[in-house]
Formats: C-alpha cells, structure tokens, sequence
C-alpha cells in the first residue's frame, strides 16, 4: 500500500496545509468506503493537512465533524449536507437544521437530481429525480428561500449534479446574493468550459476532483481537466479528491498524487498552493 512518503517532496509539501472539500468516508448507508470517517481525518492529520469536508449523498455529515474536531487539535474537519432525498431533497427545514448546528458546506442535489439520473442512471434513491428549475426554466421558488438560509448563515454553496443550464443560472442568481459558490467536479461532470469561465467571472471557484486519476475507462478526462484550468486560471480552481472509494488510495494519498499530476503538467508551486490551500480557505470563509 503507498504511502505519503511516496510522493514527491514537492507534493508532499504543497498537500501539508492542503484542504480538501470533497471527501467520502464510512458510514455509507449504500456503499463501501476506504476508511471510516476517523481513519479518513486521522491519515489526513497525519498528511499535514489544515482541513478535510466530509460528504455524504445521503445524511448531514456536520455532527461526525463536530465529534472529530473535539479529537483531533491539528486539523479542521467540515460537515455539509447534499440535498438528496435522504434528507427530503429541496428541503428548507432539513437546510436550516444541518445551518444551526454549524454545517457551513451544501451541495444542490447529487445522485437524485435530473440531469445526474440522466448522466449515469438511479442511484440507490428511489424517488423521483429532482431539478431546481420550474416549467418555464426559472429557478423554483424554493431554491431562492434555500439560497437565503444559505446566506444567512454564511455557507458555502456548491452545485451538485446539475445540468450546465441549472448550474449557470444557480451560479447567476447566488453569486448576485454574494453567496461563495463553487461549479462541482466541474470537467468531469460535463460542465462546459464556457460555464466554467462565466462563472470565474463571477467571482464562483470551479473544483476539480482527483479521483478521474483512478478511472479505468480510456476516457478519463485529466488532460482535459488540466487544459481547462490552465485556461480559466489557479486563481478561481479548487482543486479536490472525491476520493473514498474502496478501489480507490486513501483520500489523502490521492490528493497527493492529484498535486503531483499538477506539477507534472507545468503548474507553478504557487499556482497549486492556490489551487488547494488559499482558495479552499477562502470559499470557507476562513481566510
């Protein structure tokens, strides 16, 4: 099994004060993760990391942070919520809820939402698909009192699976509110580049995830993913793991070598010191 020390040094350095935004970890009510959600925020601890968001599809994941962050002094563990059916899906009350007990990160429908049921078939959820637009195209008038909750409570918006005409005008209609926004795994979900640049524009962060690193299909796109970012520019991408698959390294390691990837592909020390430490800060409202 690698290891960090395997990495290079220049990786292992930019990965210690890393964040990343996008991690999965046991309990899963569906599938089987590499680590539970202790083992996931120790190895990253034990990485040099500065923070890890915990994501679940299913549940609110802020009271495992709160419980881990009262362990663990050297690293900063996130909670977030994904509005999926497992919490009633465009759901204020379950929104509000996760806010007050501290959850700062909300992803929009993932696996439930139309376009992702579309793209990759029913995951797991047996109801019916969801999308944040009503039958003339407008944002559903419940999206707009979730965007207020969000506001309010300072959180950090994040686009889920949506299709790229639902993410433009959500990025559209948050960043207007002032709301910190980022475009999810943006290239590999199938997110123009156009999109993505409109929203840079506007002041949103793009992500982009290292787990295509991992794929087996002869379509990964991370050439792709780095041509993108080289055209929209460091100073608006997140870089991020979607990592806890159990085929998949450990979330940290994995972050590792998605760094490494960077630096191979010509990305300056400062560019992906933006890319996963100063921006990750930022879109957390903790810079």
């Amino acid at each position: 099994m690698h290891t960090i020390e395997d990495l290079n040094h220049e990786a292992r350095e930019l990965l210690n004060g890393a964040i990343d935004l996008h991690a999965h970890a046991a309990p899963d009510p569906f599938a089987e993760r590499k680590m539970d959600a202790r083992e996931l925020v120790a190895a990253a601890s034990e990485a040099g990391m500065a923070g890890v968001v915990l994501k679940s599809h299913e549940y609110p994941t802020e009271p495992l942070a709160w419980a881990l962050n009262s362990e663990f002094d050297a690293i900063k563990v996130h909670g977030a919520i994904a509005l999926d059916h497992g919490v009633g899906g465009l759901n204020p009350d379950a929104l509000e809820t996760a806010l007050r007990i501290g959850t700062r990160v909300v992803w929009m429908p993932t696996f439930d939402s139309v376009w992702s049921r579309d793209t990759f078939g029913r995951f797991n959820s047996k109801g019916s698909p969801i999308t944040i637009l009503n039958e003339t195209g407008a944002l559903k008038p419940v999206i707009h009192e979730l965007l207020d909750l969000i506001s309010d409570h300072s959180a950090l918006l994040c686009t889920g699976h949506l299709s790229p005409a639902e993410t433009s005008l959500l990025v559209e209609t948050a960043r207007q509110r002032d709301i910190r926004t980022i475009v999810t795994h943006a290239t590999a979900f199938g997110i123009p580049l156009e999109v993505q640049q409109r929203a840079a524009e506007l002041g949103a962060f793009v992500e982009q995830c290292g787990n295509v690193l991992f794929r087996n299909d002869p379509e990964k796109p991370t050439q792709a993913i780095v041509d993108e970012v080289a055209a929209i520019g460091a100073e608006h991408i997140v870089l991020s793991t979607d990592l806890g698959q159990v085929d998949n390294p450990p979330p940290p390691f994995g972050f590792g070598l998605w760094i490494q990837c960077f630096l191979d592909s010509g990305f300056s020390n400062a560019e992906v010191l933006r890319m996963v430490q100063q921006n990750p800060k930022h879109a957390l409202n903790e810079a």
